[in-house]
């Protein structure tokens, strides 16, 4: 299929009837989707099914074109490039975004999404792109990225979401909140989340670190929570934030 053509182009490439596909205008043209599938593959190439699952195959072998998933490819290896596109809606979340925000100085090897629908997480170029339920699709905006538009959570709501499905190591979220420099609009998402323990270890860690909490202390139930999950409800409590105070916030590097 494959070869030079009478002028020595090693990017030619010949279909039925002697056609001649470009490789190099094709994987361009490639290039403008952050993923395709095998009908978008026919339709950029001008060629019979058959012939175009054939020369795909060839670019995945080349190292030029990448699986995502059964059906759908990418020639780009940055997987934020397509996250949110596979499977809408579904927006960046949890600690890819915290890292997005500059909220944290770990580098997460995974790709961690959001999405009103489960799905399985899928291997990509040794990168795992990671899908979370959630029933809380807001607080996420439009960015451009590498010259695509991409979904990701604000800087706000990454932190809730964090504290909402616990997928994020604590000392990491703590963190965020303390150095973040977050303002009125955190507490305005955590009232607008309405879960009584992200309020609770939320208005507990903006307190500490002098914050405006606004609202979000009135209305709370008389239910104590641990200020960290993976320690023992053990220590002082807090009746403000009922907060069992089992860690300090100050302690934590």
């Amino acid at each position: 299929m494959g070869g030079k053509d009478a002028t020595g182009n090693a990017n030619a490439c010949y279909g039925e009837n002697g056609k001649r596909t470009n490789k190099i205008a094709l994987l361009k043209e490639l290039g403008t989707y952050p993923f395709f599938t095998l009908n978008d593959f026919v339709r950029i190439a001008g060629r019979p099914p058959a012939y175009c699952w054939t020369y795909l195959s060839r670019l995945k072998r080349e190292g030029l074109v990448f699986s995502i998933e059964r059906g759908k490819y990418t020639v780009h290896e940055d997987p934020l490039v397509f996250s949110t596109s596979i499977s809408p809606p579904s927006y960046i979340s949890f600690w890819t975004a915290m890292r997005f925000h500059g909220l944290t100085e770990q580098l997460p090897s995974d790709v961690m999404v959001a999405s009103p629908r489960s799905k399985k997480t899928i291997a990509f170029s040794g990168t795992k792109i990671r899908f979370f339920r959630t029933k809380e699709m807001w607080g996420f905006a439009k960015q451009r990225y590498s010259g695509f538009d991409i979904f990701m959570a604000d800087k706000e709501k990454c932190v809730i979401d964090s504290l909402l499905l616990k997928n994020v190591p604590f000392d990491e979220i703590a963190k965020a909140v303390r150095d973040g420099g977050f303002g009125r609009e955190m507490a305005d998402a955590a009232l607008r989340c309405g879960s009584m323990s992200v309020m609770k270890r939320l208005g507990y860690m903006m307190e500490k670190s002098g914050l405006v909490t606004g609202e979000m202390e009135k209305g709370l139930d008389g239910n104590y929570v641990p200020f960290d999950w993976n320690r023992p409800a053990k220590g002082s409590k807090c009746r403000k934030w009922r907060i069992i105070e089992n860690r300090r916030l100050d302690d934590i590097d």
